[in-house]
């Protein structure tokens, strides 16, 4: 009695489905696949195509949710075409950022790398370009940074020695004085106030420690 109930619910799960008013329909055989392309030839048959470089168009956009290989089929082109049209459309692009990494580089005095050009990329003309992209196109080019020469260290001190600007040691780093007015040093600082430059030198009795005078100029 249990298999016949069991073998009698397999039968009714597996026969029409039911509607809610109670009229039966058949359940549908199709496949997923057949569902997309279904779906598919709806969509895309009310879209205006616009020649075979809409179709293209449309390709592209629509490859984010389906097969390339089935989108051709159904627009009717080949998908070697669609390809060409594809590396056509990025060698256009690509030509377009050349000309503005270019006008980058000769705007920058020549200074800027691939990274930094980049940067101005997204910050002129709002593009954003993968950095390797950048590099890619640069060397196709045949330019790149130039890096600034670190200047050599000068020693100015012999200069300054032999043509007497150097003082002779009189005080030996002896910083003591008896009586006033016996020893005086002074220093120079500078300040640099908006655009213009000041000088400031404070001549000190190293008797006491007692600033005796002090001068300004600019």
């Amino acid at each position: 009695m249990d298999e016949e109930i069991s073998a009698t619910r397999r039968i009714w799960l597996a026969g029409p489905a039911r509607s809610k008013n109670g009229v039966h329909r058949q359940r549908s055989g199709v496949s997923a696949t057949q569902k997309r392309e279904f779906h598919s030839k709806k969509v895309l048959g009310n879209l205006e195509t616009g020649g075979v470089r809409g179709k293209y168009a449309i390709i592209e956009e629509a490859s984010k949710l389906y097969p390339i290989v089935m989108l051709c089929k159904l627009l009717g082109v080949w998908r070697s075409a669609y390809y060409r049209y594809l590396e056509r459309k990025n060698r256009n692009l690509d030509g377009e950022v050349a000309q503005q990494i270019q006008s980058i580089y000769h705007q920058r005095e020549r200074t800027y790398g691939y990274r930094r050009i980049t940067a101005e990329l997204k910050r002129q003309y709002d593009r954003t370009v993968n950095h390797k992209k950048v590099q890619r196109i640069m060397q196709e080019l045949g330019i790149r940074s130039i890096i600034r020469a670190k200047r050599p260290y000068f020693n100015a001190y012999p200069v300054m020695k032999s043509d007497g600007r150097v003082a002779p040691n009189l005080l030996n780093r002896d910083f003591t004085a008896a009586e006033p007015n016996e020893k005086w040093v002074t220093d120079v600082t500078q300040y640099r106030v908006g655009e213009q430059r000041l000088y400031l030198s404070a001549i000190k009795d190293l008797c006491g420690n007692d600033s005796r005078l002090s001068h300004q100029s600019s």
